[in-house]
């Protein structure tokens, strides 16, 4: 797996990805504008600021149109724009699987429709995990009310739940997510058993993966950290274009640190043999 590869995959299809920033900065804007606009904030904005009550007149303002179309559309697009992005980054993902370091052009029918089961197939893999640690929580408390040596005991059954089943179920989210992007079947995100088998032949792979998601989480982390600080001053005491700029910072580092990591998943999934290119591992379990 390329890090390098992977930090520069936004870069390269900047204008794709800051049309994106560009949309969803002022979807967000008009909504919040339109809840700030709908009622008098300012006794709220002085509590927070001065921890107290800092004017004895409350707002009296009812919900009102402006307000509940405000709220309505926060809701509808962290809902959409959730169910969008998630199906947007699996067509990359099989963009990548081909050897195309192009992000592919917008379909937003087919990619709510990719991202609504990939929604789904994740609380199938949350699922999983509560259970196991329901299971293993009930254990390790019966175990440590023994004693106290039975407390670590306990513990280690807890650590070991955690990396026997928690994280390679995220690798085998990311090969279900890469088959299902690679050949548009949807049983592959729900063949839990197989890739989590899957996910476990290939663990060194997955430390792997695991670091370089870490690697690009402190580059980013860094450089906006940076440009916040550069950029903190500019928004003066204006609500809207402090939002306004907060968020556009947000969505900037957020989605190239997004769609870095989704090249590093489908490096990943090339490495352990899904899609185009792969090495020679019989990820189907195909007869010999």
């Amino acid at each position: 797996m390329n890090l390098s590869r992977a930090f520069k995959y936004p870069f390269h299809n900047s204008a794709k990805v800051i049309s994106i920033v560009l949309v969803m900065t002022i979807a967000f804007v008009v909504c919040i504008a339109l809840i700030v606009n709908s009622a008098d904030w300012s006794p709220y904005l002085e509590t927070a600021y001065y921890g107290e009550t800092a004017s004895d007149v409350a707002p009296h303002d009812e919900i009102n149109a402006g307000m509940f179309i405000g709220f309505l559309g926060l809701l509808a697009i962290v809902v959409f724009g959730g169910f969008w992005m998630n199906g947007y980054s699996a067509a990359a993902i099989g963009e990548v699987l081909k050897g195309n370091d192009t992000l592919p052009a917008i379909d937003f029918g087919a990619n709510m429709r990719k991202g609504f089961w990939l929604f789904l197939s994740s609380l199938a893999y949350a699922l999983l995990n509560i259970v196991v640690w329901i299971v293993v929580g009930v254990i390790a408390g019966v175990i440590g009310s023994i004693g106290s040596l039975f407390n670590i005991l306990a513990l280690i059954a807890l650590f070991a739940a955690l990396i026997l089943i928690s994280i390679p179920s995220g690798w085998a989210y990311f090969i279900g997510m890469a088959r299902y992007a690679s050949d548009g079947d949807r049983g592959a995100l729900f063949d839990i058993v197989r890739n989590m088998r899957i996910a476990r032949k290939n663990a060194g792979t997955g430390v792997r993966l695991v670091l370089r998601f870490a690697a690009l989480t402190i580059i980013y982390g860094i450089v906006r950290a940076i440009v916040e600080g550069l950029l903190g001053g500019l928004a003066g005491t204006d609500i809207v274009v402090a939002a306004a700029l907060t968020i556009s910072i947000y969505f900037f580092f957020n989605l190239f640190h997004h769609f870095s990591t989704q090249h590093l998943i489908a490096q990943y999934a090339l490495a352990v043999g899904v899609g185009q290119g792969g090495p020679d591992v019989d990820y189907i379990d195909k007869p010999k």
